[in-house]
Order: C-alpha cells, then sequence, then structure tokens
C-alpha cells in the first residue's frame, strides 16, 4: 500500500500536522474573534437593560412616596368640592323633595372631570400614582 510507505510517511505526517496547524489558527484568528465581539455586545447590553430596569423601579418608588401627599390633597379637594355643591343642592331643593340620582351622577362626572383636566397627575386602574403611565 502506498500511503503507508515507510518513505512516504514522513512528509504525510509534515503535511497532517501544517494544514491543521493553519486551520487552528485561521479559526481561532477569524471565527473566535467575532464570537467573541457577539459575546460581550450581548453582555453590555443586558447590563445596561438591567441598569435600566434598577432605575426606573427606584425612580417609580420615590415618585409614588413623594407624589402620595398631593395626591391626598387632591383627593381631600375634590371631596370638599362634592361635599358643599351636595349641600347647596340640598339647600336649593329643600323645598322641593325631588332630588335626583342623575343630578349627583352629573356632578360627580363635572368634577372629575375638572380634577382631570386641570391636574398634571396620572392615576393607574389600582388608584397608585404612576409617573409612567
Amino acid at each position: 500500500m502506498p500511503q503507508l510507505d515507510r518513505v512516504i510517511i514522513f512528509s504525510q505526517i509534515f503535511w497532517l500536522f501544517l494544514m491543521f496547524l493553519v486551520a487552528y489558527i485561521s479559526y481561532a484568528h477569524f471565527v473566535l474573534s467575532n464570537v467573541l465581539k457577539i459575546f460581550l455586545v450581548r453582555w453590555w447590553k443586558l447590563r445596561k437593560d438591567i441598569t435600566q430596569v434598577a432605575l426606573k423601579s427606584r425612580l417609580t418608588k420615590l415618585l409614588i412616596d413623594s407624589n402620595s401627599h398631593s395626591l391626598r390633597e387632591i383627593y381631600s379637594a375634590a371631596k370638599s368640592i362634592l361635599l358643599s355643591l351636595t349641600k347647596k343642592l340640598f339647600d336649593s331643593n329643600l323645598n322641593n323633595p325631588k332630588i335626583s340620582l342623575q343630578d349627583l351622577n352629573s356632578l360627580v362626572l363635572k368634577v372629575s372631570l375638572e380634577t382631570s383636566l386641570y391636574s398634571s397627575k396620572s392615576i393607574t386602574k389600582s388608584g397608585i400614582y404612576s409617573h409612567w403611565t
């Protein structure tokens, strides 16, 4: 068998190691460096996203804590306006015992509309102030 001849076995082993070395160096230089760059970019993006989420949650908690007092003031002002308007409605209609539920509903809608129009605060469905909604 010519491929196992002792005369040419040294050259075959030499070319085997040389081709393996060339393939290894080209793979390590071109392919692995690109893979490393991809992993580094992904790591930086994840780190940035995690930092932004943590910052957003801290900022939201800070805004909720700092604005809860002003929300209570808005609520008490709306409540006092509603009470005064209902007292006026009762006083004006004292002789007339027909106080309709429709009048009270329109009154509540009017006050809530004015509060939402002239207030820069935003209240989520759960009743908690949130700057992000």
